[in-house]
């Protein structure tokens, strides 16, 4: 069985501490959060990890962003509070298909869209993260590979301009964490990552939004045959 990453536990502990603090009563509805930096310090965590726990607390309504002001309570209700607790850990062959699934669902007309309307500033996102995974996947750092990984991937779907999309996608973040924790581990994966990438990154550069969906298709089934391929090596 693979191990869960340590980042996703991070991730997962940051929501449940700042939901703890809302539970307690540091901070009432309408009350302004700490900036990311300030929670980091606090939490000692890492600003990453505070982001992302920002953004999964915001899309299950416990938080609310304004825009240039930071995130502030929005309903510490029971119900969001016991929403806000960490989700299952992934360890098993059946999530990790019912998570590609997914995937499959969402991202390969996702890609298309995104070849149609993607801005320049998007693009040039979409590259930084996508040569930060080639980067941390050369100096062997696993953790920083997976969030890479994930904003390459959350960027093309921001790119679709549909903010529903990037919010259902977000709210399965630390699942997505997981997944990319143990598929990172699978021997020869990381290079058909790479080659992946800069196939769906160059459709939606130009333009392409058919070559961008077969791009993405072709990505998620070599990581998915490749994730199948291991579990049954595992089993044997």
């Amino acid at each position: 069985m693979l191990a869960p990453g340590p980042r996703s536990s991070v991730s997962a502990d940051t929501v449940e501490q700042i939901a703890a603090m809302i539970r307690a009563g540091d901070y009432a509805a309408g009350d302004r959060l700490p900036g990311e930096r300030i929670l980091a310090k606090q939490l000692q965590v890492s600003r990453a990890s505070v982001r992302e726990a920002l953004r999964t607390l915001t899309t299950i309504g416990l938080l609310e962003t304004r825009q240039g002001l930071g995130s502030f309570v929005k309903d510490p209700s029971q119900e969001l509070l016991q929403a806000s607790l960490p989700p299952p850990i992934l360890t098993n062959q059946a999530t990790l298909e019912k998570v590609f699934e997914i995937r499959q669902i969402i991202e390969v007309e996702a890609a298309a869209l995104a070849a149609e309307r993607v801005d320049p500033n998007q693009l040039a996102v979409m590259k930084h993260w996508l040569l930060a995974v080639e980067t941390h996947i050369a100096r062997d750092e696993m953790e920083d590979m997976v969030t890479a990984d994930i904003e390459f991937h959350r960027q093309i779907i921001v790119a679709t301009g549909n903010d529903i999309l990037v919010g259902l996608m977000d709210s399965i973040s630390d699942l997505l964490r997981d997944m990319r924790w143990d598929t990172s581990k699978i021997p020869e994966l990381l290079t058909q990552i790479i080659a992946g990438h800069r196939a769906i990154f160059k459709a939606i550069e130009a333009g392409d939004s058919g070559a961008a969906r077969q791009a993405m298709q072709a990505h998620l089934d070599v990581i998915s045959a490749r994730v199948k391929s291991f579990w049954l090596g595992k089993d044997e």
